[in-house]
């Protein structure tokens, strides 16, 4: 595993908080991950429940299990990151070097890293049904920038294939990925798409959403 330094947001002041970007997680690190996220999420629904928020205004990824996703690490074309700060995991990122190829002309059948999930903890959600703001800004963003890193190490140049959850469409399409329509193989999720040139633009920005 190694590590970097990266920086996040802390809402209340809107300083800057150094935090750890770790690469290589093993099975053990999700199942760490979802012993601790996994009280704060049935926390979490127990409030929206008692406010009566309808299905289609909770988070989506309310009933992920990062401990579930842990045997997936096993894959040679697996593999997770997290983010760290102030000795609580903020974020996780489990994405894939093999087996997924560009659907987009400029590069189409060329192979990409696919994000296969990619999640704040829940004390960094915002939802405003219940008054709650994140605790830490950017952790999105800081792992979706690594997913392109990753697509560059793996000399695949930027390329990056995702499935959107629909609360998270806007997120991808002002990263400046191309929306490329529903996926039924994915529960009609929509599928999004850098290409090389896309990807190298975003860096360009900075990379960040």
């Amino acid at each position: 595993m190694s590590e970097r330094r990266v920086e996040l947001i802390r809402r209340e002041d809107n300083a800057f908080v150094e935090a750890t970007m770790l690469d290589g997680l093993a099975p053990e690190d999700l199942l760490l991950i979802e012993r601790v996220w996994g009280p704060q999420r049935l926390r979490l629904l127990e409030k929206l429940l008692r406010r009566g928020v309808p299905r289609k205004e909770r988070p989506e990824s309310l009933h992920w299990d990062w401990g579930l996703k842990s045997g997936e690490l096993r894959l040679l074309e697996a593999k997770g990151f997290g983010v760290i700060c102030q000795d609580e995991w903020q974020g996780a990122m489990l994405v894939r070097t093999a087996s997924h190829f560009t659907q987009l002309e400029e590069d189409k059948g060329k192979p990409l890293v696919y994000g296969d999930y990619i999640e704040a903890a829940p004390w960094n959600w915002r939802v405003k049904v219940l008054g709650q703001e994140s605790r830490f800004m950017g952790v999105g963003s800081i792992l979706f920038r690594e997913a392109v890193l990753e697509s560059i190490r793996e000399g695949f140049h930027g390329r990056l294939g995702l499935h959107a959850l629909p609360q998270a469409e806007s997120f991808y399409e002002t990263a400046g990925m191309t929306r490329i329509g529903q996926d039924p193989d994915k529960q009609d999720l929509v599928y999004f798409e850098f290409t090389r040139e896309q990807a190298q633009r975003f860096l360009g920005d900075g990379g960040a959403v």
